[in-house]
């Protein structure tokens, strides 16, 4: 495990990278950690991005991006982009082989990598092998039925999704940039 610090657009941001024993090149998964896009730190993923890269055989990356309320959208999605692109680019000294990129993440960070993976193709950037997105939080409106059926009572509530969203969100027309 090390620690290396990534230039972006809206200043720099750590990325902790994981490497299996062996040589490479591995594959990589970029990983974009939970939290309600300003919660969640490289520390509270790091026994997750150790067992994928024991189970895998893959290089995991943590990244560390901006946090909102003060780095609102598109802040973050642009950090995570910025940290894919910075991957693929060291990608010899990072040990991995570039043909095989995967982005993934939890609840509001499926929402990040889901952007990035859009991104990569709208920008014509890394061509990703797989997208991972664990419980995705992908739709602002929360007005499906399991949002009604399941809203209390479960570990994340419906006024705690909508106050990540608001501390996300510059304002409704953000909700609508896919």
């Amino acid at each position: 495990m090390r620690d290396r610090l990534v230039p972006g657009p809206h200043g720099e941001f750590r990325v902790r990278v994981f490497t299996p024993e062996g040589t490479g090149p591995f594959p990589i998964y970029i990983y974009f950690h939970g939290g309600g896009w300003w919660t969640g730190n490289l520390a509270t993923t790091e026994s997750e991005c150790r067992h994928i890269v024991r189970d895998v055989g893959c290089v995991a990356v943590s990244i560390d991006y901006h946090l909102a309320p003060e780095h609102k959208f598109p802040i973050p999605v642009e950090d995570c982009y910025t940290a894919t692109t910075w991957v693929v680019e060291h990608a010899a000294e990072l040990a991995i082989d570039a043909e095989r990129v995967a982005v993934g993440g939890s609840s509001a960070e499926g929402n990040l990598a889901a952007a990035v993976a859009l991104m990569a193709r709208d920008r014509g950037g890394q061509k990703l092998l797989l997208q991972v997105l664990d419980v995705p939080v992908t739709d602002s409106r929360m007005k499906t039925p399991s949002m009604e059926e399941n809203a209390q009572g479960y570990m994340l509530t419906k006024e705690w999704l909508q106050q990540a969203w608001d501390r996300y969100l510059r304002g409704p027309d953000d909700a609508r940039n896919p």
